[in-house]
C-alpha cells in the first residue's frame, strides 16, 4: 500500500542539538473570546480502494470477511469522515471496471465501513477519465443507491507535474467545470473540490483556477506532507506547524483576493491529506513525535477554521524505510500506532467552539474550546525530557474544582489519570515530557450527572461461560448492551448455583449508586457487597426475590477498592447469571 511521490515539501534547517526549554510555563485562557467554530468533520481519515484487508472478499460476501478487528478500532478512535479511494491513485481508478480486484474496496464496502463507523463518506473522481463516468458515480451511490455521498472532490493534486493528466491551469478548470456539470446535473445538492497547492506555485494555479472556474467551487483541497523523505528530524518537526499555519493564512487572503470576500467565505477549506513526510516514512511516523505532531496539526486546523481534515491514512505500510503513515498497522493486527490516540483524544475534548489561548513557552501548545459548558484544554509538550510545570489563567469561566485529566505519551495512551483537585479561575498543573494532555473542566453552576466508575475497574468472576465470544468479565463494563457476561454454561440448569461478579480500582472509590442491567438469567438471591482491601467485606444490600430487568439502588455513601455481586441463586437457563451492563456512580 503505497502513496505515490507527490505534494509541496518544505525545506528544513535540521537542528544539530535539541532545543532546550524552560520547565514552566504560563497559559492564559479567555473564555469569553471565541476563535473559531470547529467543524465536526476536522476529525477525517483516507482510506484506499487498494486496501485489501478491510473486505478481502467479493462484495457478495463482505458481512463474512469484514475486517470487524478494525472496524471497531476505527469507529473507537472517533473517525468523522473518510475520503476514498486513496490519493494520487484516485486518478488511476475506474470505479466500476470490471477488471478491478475483487479483494479491493469497492464503493459499497466503503459506505458500509463509513456506515458502521459513523463517518461521512468524500469520494475523489479520476480526472482521466471522461466526466460522464463521474456523474455514473454520482447516479449509483444517490440515486441508486441512496448513499447520500455529498462531497465529492475532481482528481487529486493535478497541480503537480507528476500528477497523471497534469495540464494548464486554464484548461484543468475548462475540464474541472465539465466535471461538476454533470455530476450536479445529477445531484445538484452535491458539493465539488478543487485541489490547489499550498504555498508558492510556478504556474499561480490556485488564483489562475479560481478566476477560471469560480462558479463551480464549492470547496478548496490540499495537501501538507512538510518534511522531504530521508530528511525526518524530530527537534525540527513541530515548527512546521507554525509554518502550516503562514501558508493557510496566504491561501486564504489567495483566495478571497480571486473569488471575492462573498464567495471566498462560502468556501469549504479541507486538508485533504496530511502526515509529517512526502514519502517512504520513517522510524518517526510510528513514534510519540508523530502524534505530538498531529495533534499539534488538528488544534491548529481547528483554530484556523480548517473545515475538514484527512490524515493520511487508515493503513499504509511502505517499506523498506521502518515506517508507517497508518495509524493502523497493516500485518493484520491493527497494531494502533501513537498517531492512532490523538483523534479519541481531540475529538472528545476539541469541540464546539475554539477560545483564544495563549502561552509564553515554545515547548508548550495549548488549544482550548467551549461547548456548553464544558471546557477543555488541549496541553501538548515538545520538550523531550522535561515536565513542565503550567500555570493557567482563566478568565471568563468559573470552573468546578475538579476536573478530569488524560495524557498521551510513550507509555500511557489516552489514559485516564486522577482527577485534578485544585482548580479554580487560577491553577496550575505538572505535564509529563512528549507528551498531549487533555484537562476537562465543567462550569460551577453546572449540575453533573454523577459518574460511571465502573469502566475504570478491572472485572472478574468466577466463572465465565465459553459457547460465545462475548460472555467474559469485561463485557459487563464495555458500554454496549449487546455484550454480556455469562457464568459458566451448564452447571446446574435449575439456577441452584453460587457465582460472583467483582470490580477492582486501584485507589478507593467513594460508591453512592449501583444500576445493573441483568441479561437473559439473573440473581434471584445475592448480595451486594464492598471492601477496601479484598479480605474483610460488608454488606451493603441483600436481595432474596430479584426479578432481573434494571436493578438500581442508592446506599450510603461507602469508600471502596472493591464491589462484589455475590449470587447465592440464579435464574434458569444455560447460565444461571447474566449482566450486560453494571453502572458505579461516585458521590
Amino acid at each position: 500500500m503505497i502513496r505515490p511521490p507527490s505534494v509541496l515539501t518544505i525545506a528544513l534547517l535540521l537542528a544539530a542539538t535539541a532545543p532546550v526549554f524552560p520547565q514552566s510555563a504560563r497559559v492564559s485562557i479567555d473564555a469569553g473570546k471565541v476563535v473559531s467554530t470547529i467543524n465536526p468533520w476536522l476529525y477525517g481519515i483516507n482510506t484506499a480502494r487498494w486496501d485489501e484487508s478491510l473486505f478481502p472478499g467479493p462484495t457478495s460476501e463482505m458481512v463474512l470477511s469484514a475486517d470487524r478487528d478494525a472496524i471497531e478500532k476505527i469507529k473507537a478512535s472517533g473517525i468523522t469522515l473518510l475520503k476514498y479511494p486513496g490519493g494520487n491513485d484516485a486518478d488511476h481508478y475506474v470505479w466500476n471496471s470490471k477488471a478491478n480486484n475483487a479483494s479491493e474496496m469497492d464503493t459499497d464496502e466503503y459506505i458500509a465501513l463509513c456506515r458502521a463507523v459513523g463517518a461521512e463518506p468524500f469520494i475523489t473522481i479520476n480526472f482521466n477519465e471522461p466526466p460522464e463516468l463521474a456523474a455514473a458515480w454520482v447516479k449509483y451511490c444517490n440515486l441508486e443507491k441512496g448513499y447520500n455521498v455529498k462531497l465529492w472532490e475532481v482528481g487529486d493534486e493535478q497541480w503537480g507535474t507528476w500528477a497523471r493528466g497534469h495540464v494548464p491551469p486554464e484548461q484543468y478548470a475548462k475540464k474541472y467545470i465539465r466535471f461538476v456539470k454533470a455530476m450536479r446535473a445529477v445531484d445538484p445538492t452535491i458539493k465539488v473540490a478543487t485541489n490547489v497547492p499550498l504555498g508558492p506555485h510556478p504556474e499561480n494555479w490556485a488564483e489562475r483556477v479560481l478566476k477560471a472556474a469560480d462558479d463551480y467551487i464549492d470547496m478548496i483541497t490540499f495537501t501538507y506532507f512538510p518534511q522531504p523523505t530521508g530528511k525526518e528530524n524530530d527537534d525540527t518537526l513541530m515548527t512546521t506547524v507554525g509554518k502550516y499555519r503562514e501558508l493557510y493564512s496566504q491561501l486564504r487572503k489567495d483566495i478571497e483576493r480571486a473569488a471575492g470576500p462573498e464567495k471566498a467565505a462560502s468556501i469549504l477549506h479541507i486538508n485533504v491529506g496530511y502526515n509529517s513526510v512526502s514519502h517512504s516514512p520513517g522510524p518517526q511516523t510510528i513514534q510519540i513525535i508523530n502524534a505530538l505532531w498531529t495533534a499539534d496539526m488538528l488544534g491548529s486546523m481547528a483554530e484556523l477554521g480548517t473545515d475538514i481534515a484527512c490524515f493520511w491514512a487508515l493503513h499504509n505500510f511502505y517499506p523498506p524505510r521502518g515506517g508507517d503513515y497508518g495509524y493502523l498497522s497493516s500485518e493484520g493486527n491493527n497494531t494502533r500506532r501513537f498517531s492512532y490516540y490523538v483523534f479519541p483524544m481531540l475529538a472528545e475534548h476539541l469541540r464546539g467552539q475554539t477560545i483564544k489561548a495563549t502561552g509564553d513557552n515554545a515547548a508548550v501548545s495549548t488549544y482550548a474550546s467551549r461547548l456548553g459548558k464544558k471546557l477543555s484544554l488541549i496541553l501538548i509538550n515538545k520538550s523531550r525530557k522535561t515536565s513542565t510545570n503550567v500555570e493557567l489563567q482563566l478568565a471568563g469561566f468559573k470552573p468546578r474544582p475538579q476536573a478530569r485529566v488524560w495524557v498521551l505519551d510513550e507509555k500511557r495512551k489516552n489514559s485516564r489519570l486522577p482527577d485534578l483537585k485544585n482548580v479554580s479561575d487560577s491553577f496550575s498543573l505538572k505535564i509529563p515530557p512528549y507528551s498531549v494532555t487533555a484537562l476537562e473542566m465543567i462550569d460551577q453552576d453546572s449540575v453533573i450527572p454523577p459518574r460511571d466508575i465502573a469502566p475504570l475497574a478491572t472485572p472478574s468472576a468466577s466463572s465465565f461461560s465459553t459457547i460465545g465470544p462475548h460472555f467474559k468479565p469485561a463485557s459487563a463494563t464495555d458500554g454496549k448492551l449487546y455484550t454480556r457476561w455469562n457464568s459458566a454454561a451448564w452447571t446446574k440448569s435449575n439456577g441452584q448455583e453460587e457465582q460472583w461478579f467483582q470490580l477492582s480500582w486501584k485507589t478507593p472509590q467513594m460508591i453512592k449508586h449501583v444500576k445493573i442491567t441483568w441479561g437473559e438469567t439473573y440473581a434471584v438471591q445475592y448480595q451486594l457487597k464492598a471492601s477496601a482491601d479484598g479480605k474483610k467485606w460488608a454488606t451493603i444490600r441483600e436481595v432474596k426475590n430479584g426479578s432481573g430487568g434494571i436493578d438500581e439502588c442508592e446506599i450510603p455513601p461507602i469508600a471502596a477498592r472493591y464491589l462484589r455481586i455475590d449470587g447465592k441463586t440464579g435464574a434458569r437457563g444455560i447460565s444461571a447469571y447474566s449482566i450486560r451492563e453494571i453502572g458505579v456512580y461516585e458521590e
